[in-house]
């Protein structure tokens, strides 16, 4: 009888996975190799290749363990005793770091939707990527479906198109948000004087444009200042912020 593997197919995973972070963090995104991972995770270039075929594939399964993160976050924020918008809006007063799961991961993010990158990568992990991004839009839309049927929310004519709606607006600021700050980041680094972003004010440009996008919806109860400071200082509570 073959003797039982020392580490299971998960635990592998989780290894080589671990090393590639190690790798990335003393190298970079572009210059760490497959090699080098296996060498890191003390494993044969054989294993390596049972889970991941290429460099692609790191990067997609690395950024999945992020999106993975961010979505318990999220899903922490929504538990919390707020109304609708002030939990639509604690995503955006969260603290950078409980989000954070390394260092390069606004870089991760701009790789995985780089054309190039994801046409490489493995019809697993892509599939992987599809399946975490299906998760975080669920929370979501169950999030405001419960708002509706609550009736803490009027939704006039068709509820999923009113409810993909509002999730699309508020996604796209939050993106486009993150793709000013990594400008505003790579200044800095630029200039050397780059330092770790503080939680976003309650009274910050991004905050007060948020909450006119959500107050153009008819909440029962509309998100205004005080809110606003509650739903901060529950997430300080909660360690989220």
């Amino acid at each position: 009888m073959a003797p039982a593997p020392k580490y299971s197919l998960q635990e592998q995973e989780n290894m080589i996975l671990d090393a590639a972070a190690q790798c990335i963090e003393q190298t970079s995104l572009i210059d760490f190799t497959m090699s080098s991972v296996a060498k890191t995770a003390g494993m044969s270039m054989g294993s390596i290749y049972k889970h991941v075929q290429c460099k692609e594939d790191i990067i997609f399964a690395l950024a999945i363990r992020v999106y993975h993160h961010q979505s318990s976050v999220f899903e922490q924020v929504i538990a919390l005793p707020l109304t609708t918008p002030e939990r639509l809006i604690g995503i955006s007063l969260l603290d950078p770091l409980k989000i954070q799961v390394y260092s390069f991961d606004i870089h991760l993010d701009a790789l995985v939707t780089n054309e190039l990158v994801v046409k490489r990568t493995s019809k697993l992990w892509r599939d992987r990527m599809i399946d975490a991004h299906k998760k975080c839009e669920q929370l979501f839309y169950r999030c405001m479906s419960e708002a509706v049927d609550s009736g803490e929310l009027s939704a006039e004519g068709e509820i999923e198109e009113f409810i993909e709606e509002i999730n699309l607006g508020g996604w796209a600021l939050t993106v486009g948000y993150q793709s000013v700050m990594r400008v505003v980041q790579i200044r800095e680094i630029a200039q050397g004087d780059a330092q770790l972003h503080e939680p976003t004010a309650c009274d910050a440009p991004i905050v007060r444009i948020f909450t006119r996008l959500f107050n153009s919806y008819q909440w029962q109860k509309p998100l205004d200042s005080a809110g606003i400071k509650h739903t901060a200082k529950l997430l300080t509570e909660h360690n989220l912020r």
